[in-house]
C-alpha cells in the first residue's frame, strides 16, 4: 500500500502506525524514502506573507491559513517552506485535497515527489468543488506519464489553466501560475514565443491586485530578455520584495533589474534585504547557513556589489561573515572539489573566500591582508589551487609594502602548489588509463580517458602559472627591470584591466594605459574602481579636463562609497583642483521609481549569529539530573540517539568513544541524549565494547523533550530523529546535524569544531 503526504499525520503523534505498513528503521520517514529529505518539523506562521486569495474545501481555518501561506511562499520560489505550510495543512486537515496540490507544487525540481503528491490529491477530490478539480486534474495529466514528450505536456498543462481562467476569469492565481509556467517553460527550451503576451497576462494580475507576488515572474520575464529590456521590469522590482516582505528571494530578484541597469546602489538594498530576511529564518528556526536555497549566491553577489559602489567595510564584513558560518562535508565544505559545480552553486566557505580576496586585492589593502593572512579568514588549506591564490594575495600584499624577500617565499609556495597539481594530474591519468584498460577499451578511448584526466587540472594549472609570472612582473616592476616587460605583460591572463592600466603607465606605455583605462570603465559601467582608475591615468597624463570630467562621473555614484582607500587618496590633486573638500561624496539618494522601502534594520540581522541552545535538563543513568548549564563555560558536543535498539545509533556511540579523547584534548566535553528510559539506559553500554562503558555520560529522555525542543523530531510523525550539536562555553549552538541517519564523520567534525570556537579569538 502506498502511503504518501499525511494520510495518517494527524493520528501518528498518538497512535500506533496502521497495520500494513512497512516497519522502518528509527530516524527514517514512516510513509517512505522520499519523506526523508522533506521537512520534518511543523511549520509556524510567518509574518511578511502576501496576501492570497484562494478558496479550497476545508472546514479547518488552521489548514486554510497554511495552505495560504505555502501559496505565496510557492510564488517566491520557497519551495521547501511551501512544502512544509501544506504539510501542516495536510495534518490539520487530513483529507485536503488541495494540500496534496501544494505539495506536488512545491515538488516542481522532483518530477517522482510531485507525481507521489498529485496522485494523493487525486484520491481526495470527491467532495472538492468543480474548479478544485479543474487544479487537480492539470497537475495530475502534466505528471501522469514522464515518459510523454515533455513539450506536449506543458503545452497541455498550458491549456489546462487556460481552461480554468476561461471558467473563472477572476481566478487571479491561475493567471500568476500560468503567468510562472509560460515563463518557466521558456526558461527550460520551450518557447513562449511572446513575452509581451505575458507581460499583459501580468497586467491583469495586478489590476485585480495590485501587490500581487507575481511581480515576481515579471522580473524573471525580462530579465530574460535583452539588457535594455529590464527597464520594464522596474516598477515590479519596486514592488517584488514589497508583496512578500518575509520571502527573501522576492527581494532578492529585485537586485536582478537593477543589476542589468547598472542601479548598483540599488541592487545593493535588495540584496541586503533579502540576506537580513534569511538571517531572521536562520536564526529563528535554527538552520545552517547553507541549508537556505540561494543564501550562499546571494551573500557574495553582494559582496560584488558592494565593491562596485566603493562599500568596501560592508564587502569585507559579509565576506568575513560567510567564512565564519558552519561547514558540513554534504554541503559547504572548502577543501573538498566542487565536482563542476557553477560558482553559484558552491556554499558561503568558498564563496565567502573567494569575494574576500578579490575584495582585499581591488581595493589594495595589503596591510589587511597580510593581518587576515594570520587569521582563519586566510588559513592554509589543502587545495592546491586555493593555496596557490592564497600565495599570489600575500605575494602580493608583501610587495605592496616593500617586502621582497617575504613575496619570494610565497613564489615558492606557489611552485610548490603547481608541483602538487602536477602530481595529483598523474594519479588522475594513471586511474584513468587503469580504468579504461580494465574495460579492455581500445587504444583511442584509453587515450581519450587519459586527455580527460589531464584536462581536471589544467586550467588551475593555469591560472598559478599566470600567478608566479604575475608576481615576477610586480616584483621587476619594483626593482626598476623592465626588459621584455612590455611581452611578459601582454601574456598574463590573470591580471585586471584597472591594474594594467598602472602598470603601463608606469612604464610609460601612454596608449596602452589609456586603452586599459577605457576598457576597464566600458566593462564596469558605473563601477567606482574602474573611474577612479580612470581618472588618475588622465590626470597623471596631463589630461586635466578629462580627469575633471570623468570625477564627476565617479561622484554623483559615491554616496556610498568608503573614502580612505589607496586608490582615492591617488585622486587628492583631483579632489583640491575640483575645489572639493575631502570629504566628496554626495548625498545618499535612491531614485524616486525604486519603491517604498522599509528600513533594512527591520528586516533582520545584516549578520548570521549563532543562536542559544534550548535548555536540557534530563536524568542520567544513576537518576540524577545532568543540565547543559553544568557545562557553562566549557564546549559540549550533544549527541542525540535513538536508543539502544537503534543499531546505526550504537555505531555511532562506537565511532565517536575512541575519538572522545581528542576533542577533550580540544577543551570540548560530550553528552549523549538518547530516547530509552534510565532503565534502558545501561542497555546501550552492551555495544560499548569491553570496557562496558562510553567515555561520556548518557541521560535519558523518553518523553522526548529535548528532541522536540532542538528540533532532533519530526513534527508530523511523532518520531525521533538524529541530531548532533555543538554547543559553545556561552551556550551558542555552533554547528548542527539533524537527519534520518546519524553523522559519523568524526574527522571531519574535530577540525571544524576547533575552527568554530576558535572564531572570535583570532579574527
Amino acid at each position: 500500500m502506498l502511503i504518501c503526504g499525511l494520510a495518517f499525520a494527524a493520528e501518528t503523534t498518538t497512535k500506533a502506525a496502521p497495520d500494513d505498513m512497512k516497519a522502518v528503521d528509527p530516524g527514517h520517514s514512516m510513509h517512505g524514502q522520499a519523506f526523508n529529505e522533506g521537512p520534518r518539523q511543523r511549520a509556524r506562521r510567518m509574518s511578511g506573507m502576501p496576501e492570497i486569495r484562494f478558496e479550497i474545501t476545508t472546514t479547518d481555518e488552521a489548514a486554510r491559513a497554511f495552505f495560504l501561506q505555502g501559496v505565496g511562499q510557492l510564488h517566491g520560489f520557497w519551495y521547501l517552506e511551501a512544502e512544509r505550510s501544506f504539510r501542516e495543512a495536510a495534518f490539520h486537515d487530513t483529507n485536503c485535497a488541495m494540500a496534496y496540490w501544494g505539495m506536488a507544487m512545491a515538488n516542481i525540481n522532483n518530477a517522482k515527489r510531485a507525481g507521489e503528491f498529485i496522485r494523493e490529491a487525486d484520491l481526495r477530490k470527491t467532495n472538492v468543488t468543480h474548479r478544485e478539480k479543474l487544479w487537480i486534474g492539470a497537475l495530475s495529466a502534466f505528471y501522469k506519464d514522464p515518459k510523454q514528450d515533455e513539450k506536449e505536456r506543458r503545452r497541455e498543462y498550458t491549456r489546462a489553466l487556460e481552461n480554468i481562467i476561461f471558467e473563472f476569469p477572476e481566478d487571479v492565481e491561475a493567471k500568476a501560475f500560468l503567468a510562472f509556467h509560460l515563463w518557466d517553460s521558456n526558461y527550460k527550451g520551450w518557447p513562449i514565443g511572446s513575452a509581451q503576451a505575458v507581460e499583459s497576462l501580468l497586467k491583469e494580475i495586478f489590476a485585480a491586485q495590485a501587490m500581487h507576488p507575481a511581480h515576481h515572474y515579471r522580473i524573471h520575464l525580462w530579465d530574460g530578455e535583452k539588457d535594455e529590456s529590464a527597464i520594464r521590469a522596474v516598477p515590479s522590482a519596486s514592488k517584488s520584495g514589497q508583496s512578500s516582505p518575509g520571502v527573501a528571494h522576492q527581494w532578492h530578484m529585485a537586485g536582478h533589474t537593477f543589476n542589468k541597469l547598472k542601479r548598483y546602489p540599488d541592487m545593493a538594498w535588495q540584496q541586503e534585504a533579502s540576506v537580513r530576511v534569511d538571517n531572521t529564518q536562520l536564526m529563528v528556526d535554527r538552520v545552517m547557513p547553507d541549508q537556505i536555497h540561494n543564501y550562499a549566491h546571494n551573500s557574495e553577489w553582494l559582496v560584488q556589489t558592494y565593491n562596485y559602489n566603493g562599500q568596501v567595510t560592508r564587502a569585507l564584513e559579509l565576506s568575513k561573515n560567510m567564512i565564519e558560518m558552519p561547514r558540513h562535508p554534504n554541503f559547504n565544505t572548502f577543501d573538498k572539489r566542487t565536482n563542476g559545480l557553477p560558482y553559484d552553486k558552491r556554499g558561503t566557505a568558498v564563496q565567502g573566500r573567494r569575494r574576500l580576496m578579490e575584495t582585499l586585492l581591488r581595493w589594495e589593502l595589503w596591510e589587511e591582508t597580510l593581518r587576515l593572512g594570520e587569521t582563519l579568514y586566510l588559513e592554509p588549506t589543502a587545495f592546491a589551487e586555493e593555496q596557490g591564490r592564497r600565495a599570489r594575495l600575500l605575494g602580493l600584499a608583501h610587495l605592496g609594502l616593500g617586502e621582497i624577500e617575504a613575496a619570494t617565499t610565497q613564489m615558492k609556495a606557489i611552485e610548490d602548489s603547481m608541483g602538487r597539481l602536477r602530481e595529483e594530474r598523474q594519479v588522475h591519468v594513471d586511474t584513468a588509463e587503469a580504468a579504461a584498460k580494465a574495460e579492455k577499451k581500445g587504444r583511442g578511448d584509453v587515450e581519450k580517458a587519459m586527455a580527460e584526466a589531464v584536462k581536471r587540472t589544467s586550467e588551475p594549472l593555469e591560472n598559478l602559472e599566470n600567478y608566479l609570472a604575475e608576481l615576477k612582473v610586480v616584483a621587476d616592476l619594483k626593482a626598476g627591470e623592465t626588459n621584455g616587460m612590455v611581452k611578459r605583460i601582454e601574456e598574463l591572463k590573470t591580471v585586471s584591466k584597472e591594474r594594467l592600466a598602472g602598470w603601463w603607465l608606469q612604464l610609460g606605455e601612454t596608449n596602452k594605459a589609456l586603452t586599459a583605462a577605457r576598457e576597464a570603465v566600458e566593462g564596469g559601467t558605473n563601477q567606482l574602481h574602474p573611474l577612479a582608475v580612470q581618472t588618475d591615468v588622465f590626470w597623471k597624463l596631463g589630461q586635466t579636463n578629462e580627469a575633471l570630467k570623468t570625477f564627476g562621473f565617479l561622484r554623483e555614484r559615491s554616496a556610498w562609497t568608503d573614502l580612505p582607500l589607496p586608490v582615492f587618496r591617488r585622486l587628492e590633486p583631483v579632489v583640491a583642483a575640483a575645489g572639493l573638500s575631502n570629504d566628496w561624496r554626495v548625498a545618499p539618494a535612491y531614485p524616486a521609481d525604486s519603491g517604498n522601502r522599509p528600513p533594512l534594520e527591520s528586516l533582520g540581522s545584516f549578520r548570521w549569529d549563532p543562536q542559544p541552545a534550548p535548555g536540557l535538563e534530563l536524568p542520567g543513568m544513576d537518576g540524577k539530573p545532568v543540565r547543559l548549564s553544568d557545562y557553562r563555560g566549557r564546549p559540549v558536543l550533544v549527541v542525540f540517539y535513538l536508543g539502544h535498539r537503534c543499531v546505526h545509533c550504537m555505531e555511532q556511540l562506537q565511532a565517536l568513544a575512541p575519538r572522545a579523547g581528542d576533542f577533550k584534548s580540544a577543551g570540548i566535553e560530550i553528552l549523549a541524549v538518547s530516547t530509552d528510559s534510565v532503565d534502558g539506559l545501561g542497555k546501550a553500554l552492551q555495544s560499548a565494547g569491553p570496557t562496558g562503558q562510553f567515555p561520556f555520560p548518557l541521560v535519558a529522555d523518553p518523553e522526548r523533550s529535548a528532541f522536540k525542543a532542538w528540533h532532533a523530531h519530526d513534527d508530523f510523525e511523532g518520531t525521533a530523529l538524529h541530531g548532533l550539536f555543538l554547543v559553545d562555553g556561552d551556550g551558542l549552538v555552533r554547528w548542527q546535524d539533524i537527519g534520518y541517519e546519524p553523522f559519523t564523520d568524526f574527522h571531519f567534525l574535530l577540525p571544524e569544531s576547533k575552527r568554530l570556537l576558535g572564531i572570535g579569538r583570532r579574527g
